[in-house]
């Protein structure tokens, strides 16, 4: 059975908002809007049918059941049409920007943000890492449960940097100031060994106490360095002992020396290794290098520097800051030690190298700033010397007898055969040459920078060929050829034809130079009549006139340029007639 509503809705005199409406006077006493509904719907009758201004706003509005607004609005978006993305306008639905979140001033407890954000009021934690570019405060307890690094932390004891503690409280830094006092179970000192003075490389242990037997003699108690341990003394070592200065007055020592530290030289008479004590006496004081001696004291540090008698215990060695060297002793029976004692040496050079001589009396030629190392005996599968100046290894320099084309040749590189860096040098036509280019493949020659001159027949010499011919005025033909040679090697090629300067010297039947004619053959072969390196003579160049000329003297003069044309040497050849 259908339903049926009646809404009769009685309204007073509308007073629109707009204040335009209002001054239009628009509206009705009384009007009344009747609503007639069946289930099956109804039609809405209206008032006055005006209409507001924005409305076509109003109209962009819906709600949800969630009390959130929404606004519909016409907007460009890009779809796809036919396969291909196109820009439409299209009705979009918005929600609304508000102004304020949903509960001002607050946030809700299960608010998202509480994920992003940490809390001041409770317990938070933050999964990422947190910096703090003014610096942190805190005023209660502060607990690290993982490690905690200072600055840019590398963990070692030689190259460390900045400082870090561990979870089980291992810290690590570079120094540490305390003001009242430092409490530790074991306190364990130079694990990186710095010294002052000498330190040995022998047996060694440190005086827990001292007990004065009498006439020179002690027992020393010595520390025991672990559990079970005892000490590695022998009767009859030779023990150097050295404590500082400061220490010993410390412990009521009167040294009687301004001396930073002291020595105390003994000998060890018995050992009690189940006490770990040793019997010693002290050496006079004319036996020890210092011309003084001085007793032993709790805390000395003692070392075996030899044995009186047994002969495998009476070497050691030893570094010395103060020296600056390291030394290997051999034979050491007592405290004073000589040359005979010193087995090796590296760095500065004892007393006694430096005071040698050779066979003739020289000195060494020892240079003054720099290390070396004395020892008896050498045996090395390759020894490389280098510059001092340039660290570049020294070479060798090698004569390889006369100078051969097959033959490889080296200038301060390595020769695989031999395996020393080598220099060649070589023979050729009676003068030494040095190989100035590896692998060079030119022979020694002043043509070559491949090579250097060392030694030889240095000269610049010039001659004539074979100029043994009958001398016949009727049929007087001769050619002069010039040979030049600088360095036992002929270079008349490389002679330039205007280094060559041809002369003539004659003298008529009684004896009298002939100038004038002389003069007038030089003419003729100078300048661009110059022939050169050779000469052509005829009876013409004779000037016979009637007579045979005492004497007939044709001169080559000439001169030798480098590669600048600088000239280097000269020499002339002559031929003569008489």
């Amino acid at each position: 059975m259908d339903k049926h509503y009646t809404a009769v809705v009685t309204g007073h005199t509308p007073r629109p908002r707009s204040k335009r409406l209002q001054q239009q006077g628009t509206g009705s006493v009384n009007s009344t809007v009747v609503l007639n509904t069946e289930a099956g719907g109804g039609s809405p009758v209206s008032g006055d049918g005006h209409t507001h201004v924005n409305k076509a706003a109003l109209d962009q509005i819906t709600t949800d059941v969630n009390g959130y607004i929404w606004l519909d609005l016409l907007k460009e978006v890009i779809t796809e049409i036919d396969g291909q993305e196109t820009t439409i306008y299209d009705k979009v639905r918005e929600k609304v920007k508000a102004g304020y979140a949903d509960l001002a001033g607050d946030i809700a407890e299960d608010s998202p943000l509480f994920n992003k954000f940490l809390s001041r009021l409770t317990d938070d934690i933050a999964q990422g890492i947190i910096t703090f570019s003014q610096g942190l405060i805190a005023l209660g307890l502060t607990v690290f449960r993982d490690d905690v690094h200072f600055g840019t932390f590398v963990k070692s004891l030689y190259a460390g940097t900045g400082a870090g503690i561990d979870p089980q409280g291992n810290a690590e830094f570079e120094s540490v100031r305390v003001r009242t006092y430092f409490e530790a179970v074991e306190l364990i000192i130079n694990r990186l060994s710095a010294i002052e003075g000498d330190q040995l490389l022998t047996e060694s242990d440190q005086i827990e106490s001292v007990e004065d037997l009498g006439d020179g003699q002690y027992r020393l108690h010595l520390r025991k360095k672990w559990e079970g341990y005892f000490t590695a003394q022998k009767v009859n070592n030779v023990l150097k002992g050295i404590i500082n200065n400061l220490g010993a007055r410390a412990l009521g020592i009167n040294t009687g020396t301004n001396a930073q530290m002291y020595t105390s030289w003994m000998r060890v008479n018995a050992v009690d290794t189940a006490h770990n004590t040793i019997d010693v006496i002290l050496y006079p004081d004319n036996q020890t290098p210092a011309g003084i001696n001085f007793p032993p004291c709790e805390l000395m540090n003692i070392a075996r520097w030899g044995n009186s008698t047994d002969k495998t215990r009476q070497s050691c060695i030893y570094l010395s800051s103060t020296e600056g060297r390291i030394v290997k002793l051999a034979g050491v029976t007592k405290p004073i030690i000589d040359q005979t004692n010193y087995g090796m040496t590296i760095g500065t050079l004892p007393d006694f190298v430096k005071a040698m001589v050779d066979d003739e009396g020289y000195p060494l030629p020892i240079k003054e700033g720099l290390d070396y190392m004395y020892i008896p005996g050498i045996i090395a599968m390759d020894i490389i010397r280098v510059n001092h100046w340039t660290g570049l290894p020294e070479s060798v320099y090698v004569d390889r007898g006369e100078w051969s084309a097959d033959a490889f040749y080296y200038c301060n590189t390595l020769n695989p055969e031999t395996g020393d860096y080598e220099v060649s040098e070589v023979w050729y036509r009676g003068c030494k040459y040095r190989c100035c280019l590896t692998g060079t493949q030119n022979a020694p020659s002043i043509l070559t920078t491949d090579w250097a001159f060392l030694e030889g027949n240095p000269d610049f010499t010039v001659e004539f060929n074979d100029t043994d011919v009958l001398f016949d005025p009727d049929r007087f033909d001769l050619t002069l050829y010039i040979i030049a040679k600088f360095r036992n090697q002929d270079i008349t090629a490389n002679i330039p034809d205007a280094n060559v300067t041809w002369t003539r010297y004659s003298e008529d039947a009684d004896g009298v130079e002939r100038v004038a004619s002389d003069l007038a053959w030089n003419v003729r072969h100078k300048g661009e009549y110059n022939p050169g390196k050779s000469i052509h003579l005829t009876a013409e160049d004779m000037d016979f006139n009637g007579y045979v000329p005492k004497k007939v003297q044709i001169t080559a003069t000439v001169i030798l340029t480098d590669e600048n044309g600088n000239e280097v040497d000269a020499d002339r050849a002559v031929f003569e007639f008489n």
